[in-house]
């Protein structure tokens, strides 16, 4: 196993090797076998390193509600830009181990990284699911912005490889960075987004996780004695 859960200290060259081996192991093509479930992931964060992590499974054609975890979880690892998942990972995966679905959904990047290695990569490789990244900010790479309708969207290019889109969910908002996590190739990424995307300028599945996240870390903090994992 990978040491992403307890990185060996914060030595970012160390942790640059985990993030390439990440990268190394991440499929670009779909391999979803059906598409009937999809799963939303988030954390929502209290205080003092103490973060509600969250995973809500919809039904694919109507976005209802099948299924949720939320755990307490405390943050082990500081905030370092380009190693979130050193710090997220490990709560993330409490909840999404728990919930089965045929695609998880990220409220980050995936191989939109500057080591090809964002939180959704990592999820997706540890799981070994289908996964992608849905982010409301660039990164790195190169992009224009798409034309202001639903839909349209902009290759988001490092040099002359793609690593992601810029799609337009909603009109007169701003665009999300969409970019393969593993298991799914970026065609099938961007449906996915616009079909699970409603009223909210990030996806259904995102969007509930970080509602009912949100919604524990809130009530936590008038009860801070709640055990955290």
């Amino acid at each position: 196993m990978l040491p992403i859960l307890h990185p060996p200290g914060i030595d970012l060259n160390k942790l640059m090797q985990i993030q390439n081996r990440i990268a190394k192991n991440v499929k670009r093509e779909d391999h979803l076998k059906k598409l009937e479930t999809v799963a939303g992931c988030d954390i929502s964060f209290a205080k003092h390193n103490i973060a509600w992590a969250a995973c809500v499974v919809l039904d694919y054609r109507t976005l209802d509600p099948l299924d949720q975890k939320v755990e307490k979880v405390r943050l082990r690892f500081p905030y370092i830009p380009t190693f979130l998942a050193f710090r997220e990972l490990e709560g993330m995966l409490k909840t999404a181990r728990g919930a089965e679905a045929d695609v998880y959904v990220v409220g980050a990047h995936g191989i939109a990284h500057p080591r090809r290695a964002g939180l959704a990569c990592h999820l997706g490789v540890i799981l070994d699911r289908p996964t992608f990244g849905v982010a409301k900010s660039k990164l790195c790479g190169d992009a224009n912005m798409p034309p202001n309708r639903r839909g349209s969207y902009t290759l988001l290019k490092d040099g002359s490889e793609t690593i992601g889109a810029v799609l337009r969910t909603l009109p007169n908002a701003k665009p999300v960075y969409v970019s393969v996590g593993n298991k799914i190739s970026l065609k099938t990424a961007i449906k996915i987004t616009l079909h699970t995307t409603r009223k909210h300028r990030l996806p259904e599945p995102i969007q509930a996780a970080h509602e009912l996240a949100t919604h524990h870390a809130k009530v936590a903090s008038l009860d801070p004695s709640t055990p955290c994992f």
